[in-house]
């Protein structure tokens, strides 16, 4: 818990400091950026694919 000592920060030191960094690290911030939007292209195409092959009555093997 915390205490009236520990917890002493004012209204004036705040203003003073740089803005916060977002917690985290690359790999995470890579995966939310990049990662996401390439397995929703990924799913796109896949389905896409197996729609014309479809389409065509070409058979894929499961």
């Amino acid at each position: 818990m915390d205490t009236p000592e520990e917890n002493n920060t004012k209204i004036e030191d705040l203003d003073d400091e740089t803005p916060p960094e977002p917690n985290g690290d690359l790999g995470s911030w890579l995966y939310v950026i990049l990662g996401i939007p390439c397995m929703a292209l990924f799913f796109v195409l896949y389905f896409g694919m197996v729609g014309s092959c479809d389409a065509s009555n070409v058979m894929i093997h499961g």
